[in-house]
């Protein structure tokens, strides 16, 4: 569900296999996921029971845990929606996924009623496929998280609607898109982001994790990559779609056992073996990821040639020295990052991605040495200086973005 809520998405080249019962997280982005067929009559009777009012205030979310529904969110009708999208026309589609569509629409920054189209506060509005189990449970979990969390590094949930056999979510609206349509230019005009600028995004996604990690009920996020990191009109970074996220482990317990679900190329190697889903997965993840931003490269791409296609195994070698992290660093933002910054975020992915999660980093540790980073780049000087006050370089474009096509596999075993 971690649609790119500022553009309208594009399909990639994405799978998920077909399963009874399993709930799965969509971004049109990353994933093409194909909707459920088997015991689909369930699924929508589900769905309808859920949305006509018949169970209570609670919801029953992924992780199996019940939590109640935050008095922060509002609950509109879908009157009001109608209005805010004109009637969802096509004109205000974002964009879709297997969980439903994705429209723009108006409301009253104060009273959240709706509101002429270009007055007021733009909104992202995600209106649930009926047939889909998997936007069905992923409607749970997203107001069962993000209707009782608060974060500036993540995506705001003003509210839900459940009326006349339709769920729908409404979001505020990402107005910059994703991270991953600017590191892979999804939208050809749009230039490269400079190494500042992934610095300071990369330290909000970061703070949005740690705060996840260490809120009062652990919460482990299971899917961290670069479609789910929207960016505001201020290139603030905010973490998106809760539709896979999980409570963590209580008491002397170091993780959960949970059916195997999220995006190949990220997911972390103990989780996709065993179904053992530590926090510190999410580091694994993150680690991925902040390896795209220093690269330019798709954590998964099968057009890339034999031994290069998986990201994380191929860079690991070459971030164990300067030398050899220059020959992998994105050519679009040469000459503007420091190389010792450069090898500093090189050691802190190492340590994410090692294969025991315990000698991971915590991500408030991660915090702090993205931080570090940021404080060694900011001493440099030079050309470098040119590029901190525009999150866009000028007039140099990247080599490295060579494929069309979105090489993340997801998936479901």
């Amino acid at each position: 569900m971690g649609l790119c809520f500022g553009s309208l998405a594009s399909h990639g080249h994405d799978f998920r296999a077909k399963r009874p019962h399993t709930l799965g997280s969509a971004s049109s982005e990353s994933r093409n996921v194909e909707s459920f067929t088997t015991n689909s009559t369930v699924a929508k009777s589900q769905f309808s029971m859920v949305a006509n009012g018949s169970v209570d205030g609670s919801y029953t979310s992924p992780s199996q845990h019940v939590i109640e529904m935050s008095n922060s969110l509002k609950v509109f009708s879908l009157g009001d929606l109608k209005a805010a999208t004109k009637n969802f026309k096509s004109d205000s589609l974002l964009g879709e996924g297997g969980f439903g569509k994705v429209y723009k629409g108006w409301l009253n920054e104060k009273t959240l009623s709706p509101a002429k189209a270009g007055s007021g506060m733009m909104v992202a509005i995600k209106k649930l496929n009926p047939e889909s189990m998997q936007g069905f449970q992923e409607w749970q979990s997203e107001v069962s998280f993000l209707g009782t969390l608060s974060h500036p590094n993540l995506v705001k949930l003003f509210g839900f609607c459940m009326e006349d056999g339709e769920l729908l979510l409404v979001y505020e609206f990402m107005p910059k898109g994703s991270l991953e349509s600017h590191l892979f230019r999804r939208v050809s005009n749009r230039e490269p982001f400079s190494w500042n600028t992934r610095l300071k995004i990369a330290i909000d996604a970061a703070q949005g994790l740690a705060f996840l990690h260490t809120s009062e009920k652990q919460i482990i996020y299971r899917d961290f990559k670069a479609s789910n990191i929207l960016l505001d009109g201020s290139y603030n970074a905010k973490i998106s779609d809760f539709g896979l996220a999980k409570l963590g482990p209580t008491g002397e317990q170091s993780h959960v056992t949970t059916r195997i679900m999220g995006t190949y190329g990220y997911a972390a190697p103990e989780y996709v073996a065993t179904g053992h889903l530590y926090v510190k997965s999410d580091v694994y993840g993150f680690g991925v990821v902040l390896l795209e931003m220093l690269t330019g490269l798709k954590a998964l791409d099968s057009k890339r040639p034999s031994g290069q296609q998986n990201l994380a195994e191929w860079g690991k070698p070459y971030l164990t020295s300067k030398k050899k992290l220059k020959k992998i660093m994105d050519t679009g933002i040469d000459g503007q990052y420091s190389l010792s910054a450069a090898f500093q975020a090189g050691q802190l992915i190492l340590k994410c991605l090692e294969p025991d999660p315990k000698n991971r980093p915590s991500m408030k540790e991660v915090v702090d040495a993205l931080q570090d980073i940021e404080a060694t780049q900011n001493k440099s000087k030079g050309s470098m200086k040119s590029y901190q006050s525009s999150p866009l370089q000028e007039n140099k474009k990247p080599i490295h973005h060579r494929s069309v096509h979105d090489g993340h596999r997801s998936f479901n075993l």
